[in-house]
């Protein structure tokens, strides 16, 4: 088997990152908005806001970069965990138009015979990328195009950054392992970005996604 590449995908699981510490935290109050300031790790930092008046929250990362000391690439993905029974389903957009019913470890017009129950559950997101229960919908938008999933019911996930040591063979011919030079000094990429949470009672959070 091939190891995650420019191209490929395949993680040999999900592991979660674990602090060194106790997480950290600010929390800053304002006329407009409130922040929370997070310290994941000494490369993963997290800010959410709450706008006043907005019924959505914004979160920022920045992640980078990302450690390699240890000889194992990885892939760095974000979750977001509910209560909500979601069986097995979750929608993500098709190129940014139609949202599409997936279904974990499943397809419609074959038997699928699960062996990458990580890889074989992605999708790209565009748009964004939501699920729902009996009375809710939980909605998430992006600011690019990133992968994303759902591999536990309530659950959803997204893909925010890659740092690999090996060529998957598939014609870039070297491992998706970017740097940064200054004065001979290199380093991996690190990135920034932000995606956008929702809660709507079930059957309205359309509006919300279409016209974020």
């Amino acid at each position: 088997m091939k190891a995650s590449g420019a191209y490929v995908f395949r993680p040999n699981g999900s592991y979660p990152l674990k602090s060194e510490r106790q997480v950290s935290y600010t929390v800053f109050r304002g006329p407009v908005l409130d922040e929370v300031h997070q310290q994941i790790t000494p490369w993963i930092n997290q800010i959410t806001r709450v706008y006043k008046g907005k019924e959505h929250v914004e979160v920022e990362f920045t992640v980078g970069p990302i450690p390699i000391d240890d000889g194992i690439g990885k892939e760095v993905a974000t979750q977001i965990t509910t209560t909500m029974k979601t069986n097995k389903t979750f929608y993500t957009d098709s190129n940014g138009r139609d949202f599409i019913k997936r279904i974990r470890d499943f397809r419609t017009d074959w038997d699928l015979q699960v062996k990458q129950p990580v890889a074989g559950n992605y999708y790209p997101i565009n748009l964004g990328l939501y699920m729902e229960d009996s009375k809710t919908e939980l909605s998430v938008l992006v600011d690019r195009s990133v992968g994303g999933s759902s591999l536990a019911d309530g659950q959803m996930e997204l893909m925010l950054h890659r740092r690999l040591l090996f060529d998957d063979s598939k014609g870039v011919a070297e491992a998706l392992n970017e740097t940064v030079c200054v004065d001979n000094e290199c380093q991996g990429l690190t990135i920034k970005g932000n995606f956008y949470l929702r809660i709507d009672p079930l059957g309205e959070g359309a509006k919300w996604r279409r016209s974020f």
